[in-house]
């Protein structure tokens, strides 16, 4: 069984990963004036596409796997 608060921590977390992703600094790497393709597509656009959907796949796993965690609620219907 988790902390309660482990998730929100995680989420914060990515968050400023994502933050860290979106950064000029780190952009600037993948932009290449558009010479550099990947299947006809450019790399920055490649890398931009790709870190969005994986932060968002990341969230949903987090959060997934914290509802998979949660305890049952009570059955207000069983004695006992």
């Amino acid at each position: 069984m988790q902390r309660p608060g482990i998730t929100r921590e995680r989420l914060v977390g990515l968050c400023l990963f994502g933050v860290l992703l979106f950064s000029p600094s780190i952009i600037s790497i993948f932009d290449r004036g558009g010479e550099t393709m990947w299947f006809g597509i450019p790399v920055l656009l490649v890398y931009l596409f790709g870190a969005w959907f994986g932060l968002i796949v990341l969230a949903a796993l987090m959060v997934i796997r914290r509802q998979m965690d949660a305890p049952d609620p009570i059955d207000l219907d069983e004695e006992g």
